[in-house]
């Protein structure tokens, strides 16, 4: 039986992150993955659909400096060289994982990986053991069992459509089905969305969801609240969605129908009853804030221990238990964890909201800012709000939420803001570059105790 330092199950970005800075540190490891490395992310999830969203966001640029008269033409796009274009920046990324590996002295074992008791993995008849084992198998979509889900695809599919659908119906309006919608209603589907709850993003500032369902609803998305998905029927070429809101029975036709309401923690391999692993109520593996689970030596990272289900949570996740094999203490502090949704426009935020602020005894006051007075968002002709939440006796930043072009980005500089509990005067003395859409951060800062320079 083989001996390392440590066994990875998962080489997704927290599965492939923690080896390499355990291999960097000094230990012996390695990594199993039964498909291709990189996981979901850089596979089927955040790199592909980012790729698509970049595209779509050009050609929605071009189509608006058309209209004004600066273009000529909007001209044509091929779909197929897109998704061509896609799938090499795919492959390179992946590739690029796989040569970290052997650049870190790390084995990489391709298949399916069975974990036993004892910090012991077999995989293709071998048998190996480690001191320690990181469970990174991450998440799959989760498919609603309603009459006719065989008539549904899934995010997996979506993106490797090689022709755009003219009528796209969404069922979900969580991170996966809006960022979806968004690309597909660039590149000119009609597209529905379709959400059981009252609203969509309830966990978010209200004023910043306002501001991206009017945005989101320019694009051409048409969302459906408080939807009740029964069924998606198909007669022939033509598909169709019945859904009950407000005690009535309607139908939408589409040509493609995207189900994208969550996903399922993947923990094919993992025996948990026969090894004694604790799993929670939802499914998920259950860790400490150390990313430790209740067997010795064992730890779990990613969408399989549930939580912010982000490969830069699975990035931060991974550091922690790797910090803690290492014998150095490390909790997660999941408050400042940033959180994005890539919309178009798109959405950011970090920290908590007004109405979280007030639950934990805080009297906040909300601050804002709009793109349209800002040099930099005229220049690229973005659109869009910056909200900041701060404490109004303590004068500390709480939370920011940012909807606009560019949010993804800001969000950074936001974080290191909540993270650092940033004060009323420390913000006064911040210098932030100019032109640029982050000075938007500033001001509405300012703004939450009527102080923003450029707002009336």
């Amino acid at each position: 039986m083989e001996q390392f330092d440590l066994l990875v199950i998962g080489a997704g970005p927290g599965g492939y992150s923690s080896a390499i800075e355990a291999a960097k540190a000094g230990l012996k490891v390695a990594v199993f993955e039964k498909d291709n490395v990189g996981g979901t992310c850089l596979n089927v999830g955040c790199i592909p659909t980012k790729y698509l969203l970049d595209k779509a966001l050009a050609m929605d640029k071009i189509r608006n400096l058309t209209g004004d008269g600066i273009f000529k033409d909007a001209g044509l796009f091929s779909y197929k060289k897109i998704q061509a274009g896609k799938d090499a920046v795919v492959g390179k990324l992946t590739g690029g994982v796989s040569a970290l590996f052997k650049a870190n002295g790390i084995q990489l074992v391709k298949g399916e990986a069975a974990l036993e008791k004892g910090c012991k993995v077999s995989c293709n008849g071998s048998e190996y053991e480690g001191k320690n084992v990181i469970i990174a198998t991450g998440s799959h979509p989760f498919m609603v069992p309603i009459s006719g889900v065989e008539n549904t695809i899934d995010s997996t599919q979506a993106l490797s459509l090689q022709q755009v659908p003219k009528r796209f119906c969404v069922i979900g309006g969580g991170v996966i089905g809006l960022e979806l919608a968004s690309a597909f209603a660039s590149f000119g589907s009609d597209v529905t969305v379709l959400e059981m709850l009252p609203d969509l993003l309830p966990k978010e500032l209200p004023e910043a969801v306002k501001v991206l369902k009017i945005a989101i609803k320019k694009h051409g998305l048409n969302v459906i609240t408080g939807a009740k998905v029964l069924s998606a029927a198909r007669n022939g070429a033509e598909k169709a969605v019945s859904y009950e809101k407000d005690g009535k029975t309607e139908t939408i036709a589409a040509d493609e129908v995207l189900m994208a309401i969550g996903r399922k923690p993947s923990l094919n391999g993992i025996d948990a009853k026969a090894i004694g692993l604790e799993i929670d109520k939802k499914g998920f593996i259950s860790v400490n804030d150390k990313m430790q689970t209740n067997l010795e030596g064992v730890y779990a990272i990613g969408d399989v221990c549930g939580g912010y289900q982000l490969a830069h949570a699975a990035y931060a996740e991974g550091e922690v238990a790797v910090s803690n094999i290492l014998g150095i203490a490390k909790t997660l502090d999941v408050s400042i964890m940033p959180r994005c949704i890539f919309t178009i426009p798109c959405f950011s935020a970090v920290g908590i909201t007004a109405e979280q602020a007030k639950e934990q005894g805080f009297d906040p006051v909300v601050g804002s800012f709009n793109y349209q007075g800002n040099g930099m968002a005229l220049a690229e002709g973005a659109s869009g709000s910056v909200f900041v939440i701060m404490d109004r006796k303590t004068k500390t930043t709480l939370g920011i939420q940012i909807v606009g072009e560019n949010a993804s980005e800001m969000v950074s500089f936001a974080s290191s803001e909540v993270a650092n509990h940033t004060t009323l005067d420390q913000w006064e003395q911040k210098i932030v570059a100019h032109p640029s859409l982050s000075e938007m951060v500033k001001e509405a800062a300012l703004d939450a105790f009527k102080l923003a320079v450029h707002k009336i």
